[in-house]
């Protein structure tokens, strides 16, 4: 693994410099994004998604093979994931840095979803996430590097209408706690990332939920969307301290220490909306 470095101690941008990120979910507007800022530092990129077209242009803005490389990948397979990580390892030395953000979601009741739509979720979201870590991990021991997990705010609060995709993020935070004890003493870090909602393809499809509009107060107030270059930036904040949480807004920062209390605080306010509205509307 000539190209990755020891990312061991590294906590400045410029000690990213030369590095390798394996960054999945690459062609969605955060992985994208994602993907600039860390070209911006430096770091070298192996972009992976199931847009060949929008990975190919990003690749060429970004500096072309020598800087970035697109790789189709399907997270939902093993064997696609393990082929993309050792593509990537092979063409710029290593791994140093995993940013696992490939994602999905729907929007349905719990006793409305299909036999397919709920496991969809799961699959993309959790094993996914599982998948890539799986087929990086080699990588990223021996360069001794940092797995940038993004989970989301649905890790900590759980709004109706999100039951799959709730389940998949709190399961991506447990799974990353096991991991981060598993890999103790291998020099290995890992990171999750808890944005609230923000712009994005993935983001604007929550909106056509009446349910989960109403609980929100129609993404107002505590759930007045951020902004999605705070969420790159916290990425990149991540990589460089190669921290443990962020969490966005920072006014939720608290629920990473309790997570529980975090439900048993929010639900009041979800339902007091969700039975406003509710009155409005039988009037």
């Amino acid at each position: 693994m000539k190209g990755a470095q020891n990312m061991k101690n590294t906590t400045s941008p410029k000690g990213l410099r030369g590095k390798v990120a394996f960054v999945t979910g690459a062609s969605g507007a955060l992985g994208s994004d994602t993907a600039r800022a860390l070209s911006a530092r430096g770091i070298r990129l192996a972009l992976l998604g199931r847009n060949t077209e929008k990975l190919e242009a990003l690749a060429r803005e970004l500096g072309g093979p020598e800087k970035a490389l697109a790789i189709e990948m399907n997270v939902r397979n093993l064997a696609s994931v393990e082929a993309a990580a050792k593509n990537a390892a092979e063409h710029f030395g290593g791994i140093d840095i995993v940013v696992a953000g490939a994602g999905m979601v729907t929007t349905e009741l719990v006793e409305n979803y299909s036999a397919t739509g709920f496991v969809d979720d799961i699959d993309t979201n959790l094993n996914g996430v599982w998948r890539t870590i799986k087929a990086t991990l080699p990588y990223v021991r021996e360069s001794k590097g940092h797995i940038c997990i993004i989970a989301s705010l649905a890790s900590f609060i759980h709004m109706p209408e999100m039951s799959a995709y709730s389940a998949s993020k709190a399961g991506v935070l447990a799974l990353a706690n096991s991991l981060r004890l598993e890999l103790d003493g291998s020099s290995v870090t890992v990171g999750t990332i808890h944005p609230s909602f923000f712009e994005s393809a993935l983001g604007n499809a929550l909106t056509t939920s009446p349910l989960l509009n109403r609980a929100s107060g129609n993404f107002g107030g505590l759930f007045t969307p951020i902004k999605r270059e705070d969420v790159v930036a916290a990425i990149a904040k991540n990589i460089e301290r190669r921290s443990r949480v962020a969490v966005l807004p920072k006014a939720f920062s608290a629920l990473a220490l309790v997570p529980g209390l975090g439900q048993r605080v929010i639900e009041p306010y979800l339902t007091h909306n969700l039975r406003k509205t509710a009155q409005k509307l039988s009037h």
